[in-house]
């Protein structure tokens, strides 16, 4: 069981959470939308790759750089949370 010491550790997890689900969401949902292929892992990093590349995307490739970034900075600022924060 965690022992939880305070409320401040707990909003910031929930906040971390939220904002993880927001930004790998939203990355999902571009990624859908794209209909990036699966079938490899090569095929799906060189689709990944054409769709944060400018010349590629001209339309969304912030949208989407900042969706992936997002959620991979949360992603490991909510795993430091609960590495330290609890700890």
């Amino acid at each position: 069981m965690v022992n939880i010491q305070s409320t401040s550790v707990i909003i910031s997890t929930v906040i971390l959470l939220i904002l993880f689900m927001f930004f790998a969401a939203n990355l999902g949902m571009i990624i859908l939308e794209r209909k990036i292929s699966t079938a490899s892992l090569q095929a799906f990093g060189s689709d990944l790759a054409q769709m944060i590349n400018k010349t590629d995307n001209p339309n969304s490739y912030k949208q989407a750089r900042i969706y992936m970034v997002g959620s991979a900075f949360s992603l490991f600022a909510f795993m430091a949370l609960l590495e330290f924060g609890y700890a």
